[in-house]
Protein backbone atom coordinates (compact mmCIF):
# COMPACT_ATOMS: atom_id res chain seq x y z
CA UNK A 1 0.00 0.00 0.00
CA UNK A 2 0.95 3.28 -0.39
CA UNK A 3 -0.45 6.12 1.42
CA UNK A 4 -0.72 9.56 0.43
CA UNK A 5 -2.42 12.82 1.35
CA UNK A 6 -4.67 13.07 4.51
CA UNK A 7 -8.63 12.53 4.21
CA UNK A 8 -9.48 13.65 7.60
CA UNK A 9 -8.24 13.75 11.16
CA UNK A 10 -9.73 12.50 14.33
CA UNK A 11 -8.61 11.69 18.12
CA UNK A 12 -6.34 8.95 17.47
CA UNK A 13 -4.72 9.73 14.35
CA UNK A 14 -5.79 10.37 11.16
CA UNK A 15 -7.50 8.70 7.38
CA UNK A 16 -5.30 8.90 4.38
CA UNK A 17 -5.70 8.07 1.10
CA UNK A 18 -3.84 4.88 -0.33
CA UNK A 19 -3.69 2.75 -3.09
CA UNK A 20 -2.63 -0.98 -3.72
CA UNK A 21 0.01 -1.87 -7.24
CA UNK A 22 -3.55 -2.27 -8.93
CA UNK A 23 -4.13 1.27 -8.63
CA UNK A 24 -7.42 0.79 -6.62
CA UNK A 25 -7.69 3.22 -3.97
CA UNK A 26 -8.63 2.69 -0.40
CA UNK A 27 -9.25 4.96 3.58
CA UNK A 28 -6.20 3.77 5.23
CA UNK A 29 -7.42 4.77 9.40
CA UNK A 30 -3.96 5.30 10.89
CA UNK A 31 -4.75 4.79 15.25
CA UNK A 32 -1.73 5.94 17.65
CA UNK A 33 -1.28 2.63 19.91
CA UNK A 34 0.04 5.27 22.38
CA UNK A 35 -3.40 7.65 22.63
CA UNK A 36 -5.44 4.30 22.53
CA UNK A 37 -3.91 3.02 25.37
CA UNK A 38 -4.03 6.36 27.66
CA UNK A 39 -7.55 6.77 26.98
CA UNK A 40 -8.45 2.88 28.00
CA UNK A 41 -9.81 2.41 24.87
CA UNK A 42 -7.88 -0.86 23.68
CA UNK A 43 -11.15 -2.74 23.73
CA UNK A 44 -12.90 -0.05 22.15
CA UNK A 45 -10.68 -0.56 18.78
CA UNK A 46 -10.94 -3.97 18.89
CA UNK A 47 -14.51 -4.02 18.91
CA UNK A 48 -14.95 -1.61 16.17
CA UNK A 49 -13.19 -4.22 14.10
CA UNK A 50 -14.78 -7.43 15.08
CA UNK A 51 -17.76 -5.80 14.55
CA UNK A 52 -17.32 -4.72 10.82
CA UNK A 53 -15.39 -8.08 9.87
CA UNK A 54 -19.30 -9.79 10.76
CA UNK A 55 -21.15 -7.41 8.32
CA UNK A 56 -20.99 -7.18 4.62
CA UNK A 57 -23.37 -4.81 3.22
CA UNK A 58 -23.52 -1.88 0.63
CA UNK A 59 -24.76 0.36 2.52
CA UNK A 60 -22.29 -0.44 5.18
CA UNK A 61 -18.66 1.05 5.06
CA UNK A 62 -16.33 -2.28 4.33
CA UNK A 63 -13.36 -2.75 5.90
CA UNK A 64 -11.17 -4.76 3.78
CA UNK A 65 -8.00 -5.87 6.62
CA UNK A 66 -6.48 -4.53 9.92
CA UNK A 67 -2.81 -4.60 9.97
CA UNK A 68 -0.36 -3.12 12.66
CA UNK A 69 2.97 -1.88 13.35
CA UNK A 70 4.31 -0.96 16.51
CA UNK A 71 3.12 2.55 16.72
CA UNK A 72 -0.52 2.58 14.78
CA UNK A 73 -3.62 -0.36 14.32
CA UNK A 74 -4.43 0.20 10.37
CA UNK A 75 -7.75 -0.23 8.90
CA UNK A 76 -8.00 -0.23 5.08
CA UNK A 77 -11.73 0.99 4.84
CA UNK A 78 -13.89 1.17 1.38
CA UNK A 79 -13.47 4.82 0.22
CA UNK A 80 -16.16 7.35 0.29
CA UNK A 81 -15.64 10.19 -1.94
CA UNK A 82 -19.03 12.22 -1.10
CA UNK A 83 -18.59 13.74 2.29
CA UNK A 84 -20.73 13.15 5.37
CA UNK A 85 -24.38 14.32 5.21
CA UNK A 86 -23.33 16.27 8.30
CA UNK A 87 -21.60 18.15 5.88
CA UNK A 88 -24.32 18.24 3.23
CA UNK A 89 -26.94 18.96 5.78
CA UNK A 90 -25.48 22.18 7.16
CA UNK A 91 -24.97 23.71 4.06
CA UNK A 92 -28.70 23.16 2.77
CA UNK A 93 -30.07 23.75 6.37
CA UNK A 94 -32.39 21.25 5.84
CA UNK A 95 -33.44 18.71 3.00
CA UNK A 96 -36.92 17.81 1.76
CA UNK A 97 -39.27 15.07 3.31
CA UNK A 98 -38.29 13.34 0.26
CA UNK A 99 -34.73 13.40 0.61
CA UNK A 100 -34.82 12.20 4.26
CA UNK A 101 -36.61 9.36 3.09
CA UNK A 102 -34.23 7.83 0.92
CA UNK A 103 -31.67 8.09 3.58
CA UNK A 104 -34.46 7.20 6.43
CA UNK A 105 -34.83 3.85 4.26
CA UNK A 106 -30.76 3.74 3.53
CA UNK A 107 -30.71 3.51 7.77
CA UNK A 108 -33.01 1.22 7.90
CA UNK A 109 -31.64 -1.13 5.40
CA UNK A 110 -28.40 -1.24 6.95
CA UNK A 111 -29.79 -1.79 10.38
CA UNK A 112 -31.86 -5.05 8.94
CA UNK A 113 -28.53 -6.45 8.26
CA UNK A 114 -26.89 -5.13 11.95
CA UNK A 115 -29.77 -6.11 13.63
CA UNK A 116 -30.43 -9.67 12.39
CA UNK A 117 -26.48 -10.22 13.86
CA UNK A 118 -27.84 -8.75 17.22
CA UNK A 119 -25.91 -5.84 16.67
CA UNK A 120 -26.63 -2.58 18.02
CA UNK A 121 -24.86 0.32 16.03
CA UNK A 122 -25.72 2.71 19.34
CA UNK A 123 -24.00 5.87 17.51
CA UNK A 124 -26.47 7.36 14.52
CA UNK A 125 -25.97 11.01 13.60
CA UNK A 126 -25.03 12.57 10.36
CA UNK A 127 -21.30 13.03 10.89
CA UNK A 128 -21.33 8.60 10.63
CA UNK A 129 -23.47 8.67 7.43
CA UNK A 130 -21.23 9.16 4.50
CA UNK A 131 -21.92 9.34 0.67
CA UNK A 132 -20.19 7.39 -2.09
CA UNK A 133 -19.16 8.43 -5.69
CA UNK A 134 -23.17 7.65 -6.46
CA UNK A 135 -24.95 9.71 -3.54
CA UNK A 136 -25.83 6.81 -1.25
CA UNK A 137 -25.11 7.15 2.65
CA UNK A 138 -23.05 4.54 4.16
CA UNK A 139 -23.21 3.22 7.96
CA UNK A 140 -19.47 4.80 9.01
CA UNK A 141 -17.38 4.39 12.55
CA UNK A 142 -18.68 1.02 14.34
CA UNK A 143 -17.01 2.06 17.74
CA UNK A 144 -19.63 2.04 20.02
CA UNK A 145 -21.34 -0.83 17.81
CA UNK A 146 -22.03 -4.02 20.03
CA UNK A 147 -23.41 -7.49 19.82
CA UNK A 148 -26.06 -8.16 21.95
CA UNK A 149 -25.90 -11.85 22.95
CA UNK A 150 -27.26 -11.84 26.05
CA UNK A 151 -30.17 -9.05 24.96
CA UNK A 152 -29.87 -6.11 27.29
CA UNK A 153 -26.63 -3.83 27.84
CA UNK A 154 -26.05 -1.07 30.40
CA UNK A 155 -23.40 1.14 28.57
CA UNK A 156 -23.98 4.65 28.68
CA UNK A 157 -22.60 5.91 25.43
CA UNK A 158 -23.72 8.10 22.45
CA UNK A 159 -24.34 11.23 21.20
CA UNK A 160 -26.38 13.22 23.96
CA UNK A 161 -29.14 14.47 21.05
CA UNK A 162 -29.95 11.08 20.07
CA UNK A 163 -29.91 8.84 22.90
CA UNK A 164 -33.07 7.53 24.21
CA UNK A 165 -34.17 7.44 27.48
CA UNK A 166 -33.52 4.10 28.40
CA UNK A 167 -29.63 4.58 27.71
CA UNK A 168 -30.04 8.03 29.83
CA UNK A 169 -32.35 6.30 32.89
CA UNK A 170 -29.36 3.14 32.44
CA UNK A 171 -32.60 0.52 32.36
CA UNK A 172 -30.61 -1.31 29.80
CA UNK A 173 -30.99 -0.93 26.28
CA UNK A 174 -31.09 -3.33 23.28
CA UNK A 175 -31.45 -2.66 19.42
CA UNK A 176 -34.09 -0.37 19.81
CA UNK A 177 -32.29 2.68 20.87
CA UNK A 178 -31.34 2.61 16.92
CA UNK A 179 -34.59 3.24 16.59
CA UNK A 180 -34.88 6.07 18.47
CA UNK A 181 -31.91 7.41 17.06
CA UNK A 182 -33.54 7.20 13.80
CA UNK A 183 -36.23 9.07 14.56
CA UNK A 184 -34.34 11.83 15.83
CA UNK A 185 -32.17 11.46 12.73
CA UNK A 186 -35.28 12.12 10.12
CA UNK A 187 -36.85 14.80 12.55
CA UNK A 188 -33.37 16.60 12.29
CA UNK A 189 -32.62 16.42 8.77
CA UNK A 190 -36.35 17.98 8.02
CA UNK A 191 -36.11 20.63 10.31
CA UNK A 192 -31.96 21.03 10.53
CA UNK A 193 -31.80 20.56 14.15
CA UNK A 194 -32.32 17.79 16.57
CA UNK A 195 -36.12 17.66 18.48
CA UNK A 196 -34.05 17.94 21.92
CA UNK A 197 -31.68 20.50 20.80
CA UNK A 198 -30.22 22.36 23.88
CA UNK A 199 -27.32 23.86 25.14
CA UNK A 200 -26.08 21.71 28.02
CA UNK A 201 -26.35 18.41 27.84
CA UNK A 202 -27.96 17.98 30.51
CA UNK A 203 -30.92 20.13 29.33
CA UNK A 204 -31.11 17.68 26.14
CA UNK A 205 -31.86 14.58 28.92
CA UNK A 206 -34.50 16.74 30.48
CA UNK A 207 -36.11 16.90 27.09
CA UNK A 208 -35.83 13.35 26.04
CA UNK A 209 -36.89 12.13 29.30
CA UNK A 210 -39.55 14.81 29.03
CA UNK A 211 -40.80 12.93 25.56
CA UNK A 212 -43.26 14.19 23.00
CA UNK A 213 -41.47 17.12 21.18
CA UNK A 214 -43.59 19.53 19.13
CA UNK A 215 -43.74 18.25 15.30
CA UNK A 216 -43.85 21.29 13.45
CA UNK A 217 -46.66 22.81 11.36
CA UNK A 218 -45.39 21.80 8.35
CA UNK A 219 -45.29 18.11 8.63
CA UNK A 220 -46.78 15.91 6.77
CA UNK A 221 -49.29 13.52 8.60
CA UNK A 222 -47.40 10.85 7.62
CA UNK A 223 -44.11 12.44 9.02
CA UNK A 224 -45.38 12.76 12.07
CA UNK A 225 -46.95 9.72 12.68
CA UNK A 226 -43.17 8.04 11.65
CA UNK A 227 -41.11 10.15 13.88
CA UNK A 228 -43.65 9.57 16.83
CA UNK A 229 -43.82 5.96 16.45
CA UNK A 230 -39.85 6.32 16.94
CA UNK A 231 -39.94 8.46 19.36
CA UNK A 232 -42.16 6.25 21.63
CA UNK A 233 -40.20 5.95 25.74
CA UNK A 234 -41.36 3.01 25.76
CA UNK A 235 -38.32 0.29 24.01
CA UNK A 236 -41.44 -2.65 23.30
CA UNK A 237 -43.56 -0.45 21.35
CA UNK A 238 -41.00 1.56 19.49
CA UNK A 239 -41.90 1.29 15.54
CA UNK A 240 -39.32 -1.34 14.23
CA UNK A 241 -38.56 -3.41 17.80
CA UNK A 242 -41.77 -5.18 18.19
CA UNK A 243 -41.70 -8.83 17.06
CA UNK A 244 -41.08 -8.90 12.88
CA UNK A 245 -38.98 -5.88 12.99
CA UNK A 246 -38.69 -3.42 10.38
CA UNK A 247 -40.70 -5.88 8.33
CA UNK A 248 -44.16 -5.23 10.41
Amino acid sequence: LEATHTLGCGAFGRVKLAKDSSENFYALKCQAKTAIVESGLEEHVLNEMRVMRKVDHPLIAKLFVALQDDKYIYFLLELLQGGELFTHLRSKGKLTEQSARFYGASVVYAFATLHAKKIAYRDLKPENLVMDKNGYTKLVDFGLAKQLISGKTWTLCGTPDYLAPEIILNEGHDLAVDYWALGVLIFEMVVGAPPFYAEEPMDVYEKILGGNPAMPSFFTRNLSDLIKKLLRQQQGKRLGNPRGGTAA
